[in-house]
C-alpha cells in the first residue's frame, strides 16, 4: 500500500519494466522534407520512453499507451518544421502533444466504454504468479494510477511536470499556456487531493 505521508516514487513506479517499455513499431519518416528526418528520429528515439510514461501518468491504460504514443509522434512529425527550441527542450514541446492526445483517449473511453477498469487487470494478468516483485509493482501502479484519475486533467499535469519531470513552475507555465498563478494553486491542489486519495484507499482495505 502507498502511504501518503511518505515521499512518492512515482517516476520509479511509472517507468516502464523491461518486458513492458514501449513495443513501437519504428516510424516511418516520410521522405518529405528529407533534410529534417534525422532530427526527428533523434527525437523520437530520444524521447519515446517520456512519451509513453507520461500518457500513462494523464490516464492512458497500458493497453492503449504504444498506439497513443505512435499518434503523439505522428502529430510531431506533421508539426515538426514548426518545432523551434526556446530553452524548453523538445520535452515540453511533446508533453503539450501527449497532453491533448491523453484527453482525447479520455474522451474516447467515455463514449466508448469499451475497458470499465482502465485496462489494469488485463495488464496485471499478464504477470506471471511467481513474479512477486513485478506484481506488488503492477499494484502499486494500480493504486497510483486510481489516485491521479481523481484529480482533474490540468492539476495532474501540473504534478506530474512538476513531481516527477521536475520542471520548475516557470517551464510548467509555458507548457501549459497558463499564468505562473494558476500553476502554484493547481500544484497545491493537485497535491492535496492525491494524498486524500491515497489515504482513501488505505481505509478502504
Amino acid at each position: 500500500m502507498i502511504d501518503a505521508r511518505e515521499p512518492l516514487e512515482i517516476d520509479a513506479a511509472y517507468e516502464p519494466p523491461r518486458e513492458s517499455r514501449p513495443s513501437l513499431r519504428p516510424l516511418s519518416v516520410p521522405t518529405v522534407d528529407e533534410g529534417r528526418a534525422p532530427g526527428f528520429r533523434e527525437l523520437y528515439d530520444g524521447h519515446v520512453a517520456f512519451v509513453w510514461r507520461n500518457l500513462r501518468r494523464l490516464g492512458v491504460p497500458e493497453v492503449e499507451a504504444d498506439d497513443r504514443t505512435q499518434e503523439v509522434f505522428v502529430v510531431a512529425h506533421r508539426r515538426f518544421a514548426e518545432f523551434e527550441e526556446r530553452g524548453h527542450g523538445p520535452r515540453a514541446w511533446l508533453f503539450q502533444i501527449v497532453l491533448r492526445v491523453a484527453s482525447g483517449a479520455r474522451r474516447h473511453r467515455r463514449r466508448h466504454p469499451e475497458i470499465p477498469d482502465g485496462g489494469l487487470l488485463a495488464a496485471q494478468g499478464v504477470i506471471p504468479p511467481p513474479q512477486t516483485e513485478a506484481l506488488e509493482r503492477s499494484q502499486r501502479l494500480a493504486q497510483l494510477d486510481a489516485a491521479l484519475a481523481t484529480i482533474d486533467m490540468g492539476r495532474r499535469a501540473v504534478l506530474v511536470l512538476h513531481e516527477i519531470e521536475e520542471m520548475t513552475a516557470p517551464e510548467i507555465a509555458h507548457v501549459l499556456g497558463v499564468p505562473l498563478n494558476t500553476v502554484y494553486s493547481r500544484l497545491r491542489v493537485a497535491r492535496g487531493e492525491l494524498e486524500q486519495a491515497l489515504l482513501r484507499q488505505g481505509e478502504g482495505r
